[in-house]
């Protein structure tokens, strides 16, 4: 684990050291010094995109674990900084000892739990802390402030980014705080948020900083826990001071913690007609920014001296083509409802009919699962803002009664068709929404419903054209199964399912024709 020693309060220099934490220990030594301070970092500032170095300002390190410890790196005593930074333990005296503080929040009570850590992935996961220098208590009372500094020289930066980490905590520890206050007792699964100055926009391995972007990933199914990784090359894309979008991808945790994410992930970008479970996501992770931050704006720094950027307004919905398939529109519908009526509706919809939702995740589904928690004028508050970006307020969550095709025709509406044991049920998909071959836009799916009678295990085969790889996802209140592999014009797949409905979902992994229709049998 690394251990970033700084100055501050009798600090040292920038040396990376291992880091050693656990209870508080014994030494047989009478505890006669109270030793308090107060752990801050370097904020930089980003609002138009661009980060404002000029404008660094000192904010309190909030809810860190705090150990002292003696030159063996035994820990002495522990306590957690508060809501300002500040911390006060008794310590031995006449012994010599350094303030160590972790990127890492950690409580588990009545009034809720949670555990993250800020690592570097490429040094093996190693915690991000800073520690002082050592000093003798011989005082009844001592005072050992700590600062994180940015690293920023004035033109680059010269020195060890000892802030960032504390940056990423900060925004983690503001968006807990958000959910903290209408869910108090809340339980936050284990998150890990890895960062490193080598983390670039490249594929390939993320123990080598390649980690493509900052975003969300979910190991649990496969034994691991849930992870944040996030940009930190300097002059191409650093993210560690952009809240926005850290507190996006902590949205996406969120999902995969407490209510349900079905999307498809992959690229997307302004404008962009995109797959219905995309659209809700992305939209969600934008909104979720604003609401934790307290923001009416989105922003993301970026290029030389982190000097570019965007920003954009959260509250100004679509420019063109507004609708169910638009990560603007639903950004603007969430963030402007949550303006309205507040988080709590919000959150009951969220991790109660949502995640429970025959349906796939999107913003009908969601609609419907506010309707069941909201009062009247909360659901027409939703009503409104669901017209003004072009959806139709939905009499279930499967949207049957929704109109806007995006242009797509029969390849977007009716937004699900059913499908029945042992009858062939055509599908068709289309790339017009992508030009980029994303497949993951508005017709790049198909979705076909399914209910199920009997719970028992059911065959499924896709048939299309030669030059096709037909695909398929199904859900039954989430994932269940899924055929993926790599066949020219078919594909089949058994997945075991319960009484209920089930959702199929069907794509062309080829994603090469403006009309690709397949033929769908269930037995």
């Amino acid at each position: 684990m690394l251990l970033a020693s700084c100055g501050g309060g009798g600090g040292g220099g920038g040396a990376v050291l291992p880091l050693t934490s656990g209870g508080a220990g014994s030494s047989g030594t009478a505890v006669t010094a109270t030793l308090s301070g107060r752990i801050t970092f370097d904020s930089v500032p980003s609002l138009n995109g661009a980060l404002n170095y000029a404008a660094i300002v000192a904010k309190p390190v909030r809810g860190a674990l705090l150990d002292v410890v003696d030159a063996t790196g035994a820990v002495k005593a522990s306590t957690v900084t508060d809501s300002d930074g500040r911390y006060s333990v008794a310590i031995p005296t006449a012994t010599s000892l350094a303030v160590r503080v972790m990127a890492r929040l950690q409580h588990s009570g009545t009034d809720g739990s949670w555990d993250v850590a800020v690592r570097d992935n490429t040094q093996s996961g190693g915690l991000y802390g800073m520690q002082s220098g050592y000093f003798v208590a011989t005082d009844s009372a001592q005072a050992k402030d700590l600062h994180a500094p940015s690293g920023w020289s004035g033109s680059s930066y010269g020195s060890e980014r000892v802030a960032a980490p504390f940056a990423l905590l900060d925004a983690i520890y503001t968006a807990q705080a958000k959910i903290l206050g209408v869910a108090p007792g809340a339980s936050f699964p284990i998150l890990n948020v890895y960062w490193s100055p080598s983390n670039r926009p490249a594929s390939g391995s993320v123990t080598l900083g390649q980690i493509g972007t900052s975003h969300f990933s979910d190991y649990t199914a496969s034994g691991g826990t849930r992870a944040i990784f996030v940009l930190g090359s300097e002059n191409v894309d650093t993210d560690e001071y952009d809240s926005s979008v850290v507190a996006h991808e902590w949205g996406h945790y969120y999902q995969s913690a407490f209510s349900r994410d079905d999307s498809p992930g992959g690229t997307h970008s302004f404008g962009d007609l995109l797959d219905r479970r995309l659209a809700f996501s992305e939209g969600w992770g934008n909104a979720w920014s604003g609401i934790a931050l307290d923001r009416s704006s989105y922003s993301d720094s970026a290029g030389q001296r982190q000097a570019q950027g965007f920003a954009f307004a959260l509250d100004a919905g679509a420019a063109s083509s507004p609708g169910w398939f638009n990560e603007m529109s639903v950004q603007s519908i969430l963030w402007k409802l949550n303006a309205g009526v507040g988080l709590a509706p919000i959150h009951q919809a969220m991790t109660q009919g949502l995640k429970s939702t025959a349906a796939v995740t999107s913003v009908h589904a969601f609609a419907t699962a506010f309707y069941a928690v909201a009062t009247p004028g909360q659901t027409a508050s939703l009503n409104g803002l669901l017209a003004a970006q072009g959806v139709v307020p939905p009499t279930d969550a499967f949207g049957p009664n929704e109109t806007n095709d995006g242009g797509l025709g029969a390849f977007a509406l009716p937004l699900y068709t059913a499908v029945g044991l042992a009858a062939p049920q055509q599908a068709c998909v289309t790339n017009r929404a992508d030009p980029g071959s994303d497949g993951n836009k508005l017709g790049s799916y198909a979705f076909l419903v399914l209910p199920v009678v009997q719970a028992r295990s059911y065959t499924i085969s896709i048939r299309g054209p030669a030059a096709s790889d037909p695909d398929f996802v199904v859900y039954q209140r989430g994932k269940v199964g899924e055929a993926v592999n790599a066949n020219s014009g078919t594909e089949s797949g058994t997945v075991g399912l319960a009484a209920g409905q089930a959702v199929l979902a069907i794509n062309d992994y080829n994603n090469a024709s403006s009309n690709t229709c397949f033929t769908v049998t269930i037995n």
